[in-house]
């Protein structure tokens, strides 16, 4: 089963006067239903009303919950597949109402299926994701931050994920580099300019020492300027704090928006087994995090 609907265009946005900014044209939102998802839609809105881009809007109804195994083979549940289509019409017409007085284009699409694979299939002509931190509500659903390691994994578009206290994004506000010289960090940093340019103060921040960099800070800092970004920047030694607390209570100092940061610098099975930036922020994170691989 699959529904797509396309709401008329309405005008680019401008600011000021002036065009949108470049960057960001088509965002991809993974609807889910939980406690964060009005909050990521308002950020959602927010990005696109800023950048002129089109909002996608994709549920997936999961695979999983329609059938169940007996000894004769697999069968489908009937019932759960009523209650489930039942809940997916009443979300869609929720959003969809909200939407319909704002002033962005969007469409809404409704499949049944795998969940990562329609993800990954729809990321690949998006300029940005966006989803949120907190686990599905079924039992059948992957915990999100599975999810999430599997589609900065697989996804070359970068991802946001909604932070635990955040209720929107203020992209003319401050916002934050995680920098450890990865070709991860500089991944991040790349697909971030759109946002970055329209910042009113960048810091970048390292908390690796430099003999562990591949690239150093100064070449960041090069790099941005180049873009006419003018970054501060600020090494911060791990002392009796892990890195993540140095990032956050340096994001947390300069109120920053959001934290750039590049995702699993190191093998993902050894971030699971013993820990790791990406793996602690994922779990919970007061600032909303724009990430890529």
């Amino acid at each position: 089963m699959q529904t797509a609907e396309l709401v008329r265009e309405q005008p680019k946005q401008t600011i000021e006067g002036k065009a949108a900014p470049t960057g960001i044209k088509t965002m991809l939102f993974h609807v889910h239903d939980d406690e964060s998802l009005d909050t990521r839609l308002q950020v959602a809105l927010s990005l696109a009303r800023v950048f002129g881009a089109h909002l996608h809007l994709l549920h997936v109804n999961p695979i999983e919950a329609y059938t169940v195994a007996d000894a004769y083979g697999t069968l489908v549940n009937r019932g759960i597949v009523e209650i489930l289509e039942e809940e997916a019409q009443k979300l869609k017409a929720r959003i969809e109402k909200e939407l319909s007085s704002e002033d962005v284009t969007w469409d809404y699409e409704e499949v049944t299926g795998v969940l990562l694979p329609h993800l990954i299939q729809c990321a690949a002509l998006a300029d940005l994701v966006i989803t949120g931190r907190q686990p599905q509500v079924r039992g059948f659903d992957r915990p999100a931050i599975t999810l999430i390691g599997d589609l900065l994994s697989r996804v070359r578009s970068p991802l946001l994920v909604i932070g635990d206290e955040t209720r929107d994004i203020d992209l003319f506000g401050p916002a934050m580099i995680a920098w450890n010289g990865s070709y991860e960090a500089a991944n991040a940093m790349r697909n971030a300019i759109p946002m970055l340019k329209l910042a009113s103060q960048v810091r970048l921040v390292s908390v690796e020492e430099p003999k562990h960099q591949q690239f150093p800070s100064t070449r960041a800092m090069e790099y941005l300027s180049r873009h006419g970004i003018s970054a501060e920047l600020t090494e911060r030694p791990v002392l009796a704090y892990t890195v993540e607390e140095e990032l956050l209570d340096q994001a947390d100092v300069d109120r920053a928006d959001y934290i750039v940061m590049g995702a699993y610098s190191h093998n993902r099975a050894g971030e699971f087994l013993f820990g790791g930036v990406t793996r602690s922020l994922l779990k919970e994170c007061p600032t909303s995090l724009l990430m890529a691989h």
